[in-house]
């Protein structure tokens, strides 16, 4: 179990946008699948409170996979 902020996971997620997020608020973690690699992320305090939130935050994380992260580079 990995400890990260949701600015942590946000920018992971753009890091690493082939990874597939997921949330299990039953055991309060989030997942970051990659093929058969499971990362699991304690789910922090504000997305426990607030299954709602913590599922359109899951959906904001794999909206990366659709986005380039360009990461200051020009053309």
């Amino acid at each position: 179990m990995m400890r990260a902020d949701m600015e942590q996971m946000f920018l992971i997620s753009r890091l690493y946008p082939s990874w597939a997020w997921s949330a299990v608020t039953a055991r309060h973690v989030i997942v970051a699948a990659d093929g058969s690699v499971l990362r699991v992320y304690w789910m922090p305090a504000l997305l426990r409170m607030d299954d709602l939130f913590a599922e359109q935050f899951v959906l904001a994380l794999n909206e990366g996979e659709n986005i380039p992260c360009r990461l200051g580079i020009t053309e």
